[in-house]
């Protein structure tokens, strides 16, 4: 999930797969495939780096997975099975 402002300041968090569009301006209008929208105070490169850095860091940790290395602590923690560890 990516943090976005809102415009009171406030953040919210949206899952980046739902993003299907964001238009830009003086706010920016982040579309999302079931039809919401939001304005947010983000521009549209921030919330781009932000999409982006989030679908790299589900790929890598899925890449040591898959080459047998232990997955970050915060994966670990949520499945440990995946590491050997048997929660015992």
């Amino acid at each position: 999930m990516i943090g976005l402002r809102k415009l009171d300041g406030s953040t919210m968090y949206i899952n980046e797969d739902m993003v299907e569009r964001v238009e830009g301006g003086g706010n920016s209008a982040v579309h999302l495939a079931n039809g919401t929208y939001f304005v947010v105070r983000d521009d549209v490169d921030a919330i781009s780096d932000k999409i982006r850095a989030e679908k790299e860091t589900v790929l890598a940790r899925a890449m040591a997975l898959a080459y047998g290395e232990a997955p970050p602590p915060a994966l670990a923690s949520v499945v440990p099975a995946l590491h050997g560890d048997d929660g015992q």
